[in-house]
């Protein structure tokens, strides 16, 4: 069998399972691309036995496994509500039944509570689930307390920037993208879609501006369109800007930077910058990105930032 990304957790895990030591509720957290998902089906895949594969699980399913995932910008009641109804019935095969909730920070108000009142009621012993999170400081705590909690190293950005350029990407494009997702497949599909080409020419033009102390209400005029349409768009801008802003810091107090391109720039930039300052951009940077989690008006929160940036 082929090796996942994270193979040292999930030899963990078939151990677990040959000394049959599973718990019933795992959460597995860590940043984009750090291979949450696929260790999740893996484990289920060799929980089912037989000739299932991670791949096969994914792409045709499995009678006692169900995968959650949001609809639109949340998870929903109703998805909730199906795996109640789904797991509250007798299993036409024996064995483990499986429930894998990704991005499970993103549950709605209603289909939190669906969900606590589901992991309070009294399941099968050979009912397992895995909670997956990109940022588990947003999960519930009630239901933090309920899971073993596992984190996941992510792949380092600069071994993976390496093996981008290796295959031809930009190097300005290679150096970005691990910072926005560390799936390398994720990653090449991105460094092809002109809309992410748009948003690292707004990067570099955000960078051009502090650089040159221009204004930066007029780049969100003139360039930032693309971000004011798209909350994904201005997620991965906003993402940028926090590693950006922690270089910020870094050079300030001569630590190692992560966007190596600017280096030379940063010490123009931090001149006109106090310590102070980066750090309050940093928070209102954190702040609009946690609030982009919820329904709120995208364009007013592009308004609000560039406003505080630039006070």
């Amino acid at each position: 069998m082929e090796k996942i990304k994270q193979q040292p957790i999930f030899d963990m895990f078939k151990n677990a399972v040959k000394k049959d030591r599973l718990s019933h509720l795992y959460l597995f957290t860590g940043p984009k691309g750090s291979g949450k998902k696929e260790l999740a089906f893996s484990i289920a895949a060799h929980l089912f036995g037989g000739t299932y594969t991670e791949a096969r699980l994914k792409s045709e399913g499995h009678i006692n496994l169900m995968f959650i995932e949001p609809a639109g910008q949340n998870i929903k009641k109703e998805q909730i509500a199906a795996l109640q109804s789904e797991f509250s019935k007798t299993s036409l095969q024996s064995g483990k039944r499986i429930y894998i909730i990704d991005e499970v920070d993103k549950l709605s108000t209603a289909a939190a509570n669906g969900l606590l009142k589901f992991l309070e009621e009294p399941l099968s012993k050979d009912t397992i689930g895995f909670l997956l999170s990109d940022n588990p400081n947003v999960v519930l705590p009630t239901i933090q307390s309920r899971s073993q909690i596992i984190y996941l190293k992510p792949r380092s950005e600069k071994n993976l920037t390496k093996e981008l350029i290796e295959q031809g990407i930009d190097p300005y494009l290679a150096t970005c993208l691990p910072y926005i997702n560390k799936d390398k497949a994720v990653v090449l599909n991105m460094a092809e879609d002109q809309q992410i080409h748009a948003l690292i020419d707004i990067f570099k033009s955000y960078h051009q501006a502090l650089l040159e102390q221009a204004s930066l209400w007029f780049l969100m005029e003139s360039k930032m369109q693309p971000l004011k349409e798209n909350k994904v768009l201005l997620t991965y801008f906003l993402e940028l800007l926090m590693v950006y802003y922690l270089d910020l810091l870094k050079s300030k107090t001569h630590e190692i930077i992560s966007f190596s391109m600017f280096k030379d720039d940063y010490e123009v930039v931090t001149l006109n910058m106090s310590l102070e300052k980066i750090l309050s951009s940093l928070k209102e940077i954190q702040e609009i990105l946690f609030r982009l989690n919820y329904n709120i008006n995208i364009e007013m929160a592009l308004i609000q930032l560039v406003i505080s940036l630039e006070s």
